[in-house]
């Protein structure tokens, strides 16, 4: 049995999920054991942490917080080595208590390194407000984790969104009804609701960042054929930001499924959201909430949803392995 490798009568894992850093494995494995990392540079966008003071016996435990839609998530937390140079990260209390997420670190090459990650689900299940969504949450929730631990070791580079945009907006357009097919009022009315719908998507959790903001422009320029002014996208950012204010995420996000739905464009509103909310970090759980919602409004179930998550995901990451779920088991 190779150092990490779990032992053959362990449990086996509810999902399990790998990456390739180009980086090599102490480095790899050093950032992911430096628990202080997550606090001082909040890695993980959307979550913030903080140290609680240590427990009778010694424990140090981090208190995580998340908004999804309109209610605020804390759990406690610990983040520790676990056998053979594991990474291990528990819940210990809040809706999630019970549940561990245990990386193994593996040499592919001189500076390669593949994280795998595998998720045991408590006795409560995977909840962040997801709902019947909680598989695809808890893929995401693991994918996630590791994209950011990636992007604090290689850096961001601001303005170039994740993957091939303008491959996954061909998938996102497919098997809909060209926009110019359609007399100018409706098309008028869609353009907005399309445009609104994946601004909202992007703000329900703490705001688009440069590369959700990099995908709209892609979105404008490969449907419209414009070009978004600064100050235009300034004011649909405040807009999003000011309806989600005023009606509450949900409300807000479901309205906006019903619009896609009479306009009837449905399936294309909650696939350029997704790819919106997919282009940078993946989706966090305010989006992902908020994605359900919209489709919700559009008539769409969480199978709907999910396979239209998988399609855009699929075609962001362009097909590679090294950037998808392995399995379910």
């Amino acid at each position: 049995m190779t150092p990490g490798e779990p032992p053959p009568d362990a449990p086996r894992p509810t999902a399990t999920a790998w990456l390739d850093f180009d980086l090599p494995v102490d480095t790899v494995r050093a950032a992911f054991l430096d628990a202080d990392l997550v606090v001082r540079s909040k890695i993980h966008r959307g979550i913030r942490f903080q140290w609680l003071p240590p427990t009778p016996d010694g424990e140090r435990r981090l208190r995580q917080q998340m908004t999804v839609l309109d209610k605020r998530v804390v759990e406690e937390i610990v983040l520790e080595e676990g056998p053979g140079q594991t990474w291990v990260k528990r819940f210990v209390e809040g809706p999630n208590a019970g549940t561990r997420f245990v990386a193994r670190f593996e040499v592919l090459a001189e500076r390669v390194t593949r994280v795998t990650m595998d998720a045991h689900v408590g006795p409560g299940g995977f909840a962040q407000g997801l709902g019947k969504l909680s598989p695809l949450g808890l893929e995401k929730a693991m994918a996630r984790v590791m994209a950011e631990y990636k992007l604090a070791l290689q850096g961001y580079e601001p303005g170039r969104a994740r993957g091939k945009v303008l491959d996954a907006l061909k998938v996102a357009q497919r098997g809909s009804l060209a926009m110019r097919a359609i007399d100018e009022t409706k098309r008028k009315a869609l353009t907005a609701a399309l445009l609104e719908s994946s601004w909202a998507i992007a703000c329900v959790g703490e705001g688009p960042d440069e590369a959700e903001r990099d995908a709209m422009r892609a979105i404008v320029a490969g449907i419209w054929h414009a070009t978004l002014s600064t100050e235009m996208e300034d004011r649909m950012v405040q807009a999003a930001v000011d309806a989600i204010a005023k009606e509450g995420a949900a409300a807000r996000c479901e309205g906006l499924g019903k619009r896609l739905l009479a306009l009837g464009f449905a399936g294309l509103g909650v696939s350029l959201a997704v790819l919106v909310a997919e282009v940078s970090h993946g989706l966090d759980p305010a989006e992902l909430d908020g994605l359900r919602q919209l489709a919700r409004g559009a008539g769409l179930d969480d199978r709907d949803l999910e396979d239209i998550v998988r399609d855009i995901d699929g075609a962001l990451g362009g097909g590679e392995t090294s950037s998808r779920v392995s399995r379910f088991v």
